[in-house]
C-alpha cells in the first residue's frame, strides 16, 4: 500500500508547488533581450564600477552608474504606479559584522 500511497503523495505535492501567481508570466514577456543587452552596456560604459571609484562625476565610476541605476528604477515606478519605493541605501555593513 505505501509503494501506491508515496507516488501520489509526490505527484500531489508536485502540482501544488508548481502553482504559480499567473502575474508572473507577463513579467517574464516582458523580458527583452535587448533591453539586458542596453544595460549591460550602459553600466560598461561607466568604465570601473568599484567601490572606491569616482562618486561625483556624471559619466564614470560607481557614482555615475549607481545614480543611473537609481533613475532607472524611479522611471520604471512611474510606469507602475509607484510601485516601487526607490531610494539610495544609507545604512552600511562593516566588516566583520555579517
Amino acid at each position: 500500500m505505501l509503494k501506491l500511497f508515496t507516488p501520489f503523495v509526490l505527484l500531489f505535492t508536485t502540482l501544488v508547488m508548481s502553482q504559480t501567481d499567473p502575474r508572473i508570466y507577463d513579467i517574464i514577456d516582458d523580458v527583452s533581450a535587448e533591453r539586458i543587452k542596453k544595460d549591460i552596456s550602459t553600466l560598461v560604459d561607466f568604465g570601473t564600477r568599484h567601490t572606491l571609484s569616482d562618486t561625483l562625476s556624471n559619466n564614470r565610476g560607481i557614482g555615475a552608474a549607481r545614480r543611473w541605476i537609481k533613475n532607472e528604477f524611479s522611471t520604471i515606478s512611474k510606469g507602475c504606479n509607484d510601485c516601487l519605493e526607490v531610494s539610495y541605501q544609507r545604512n552600511f555593513v562593516e566588516k566583520g559584522t555579517n
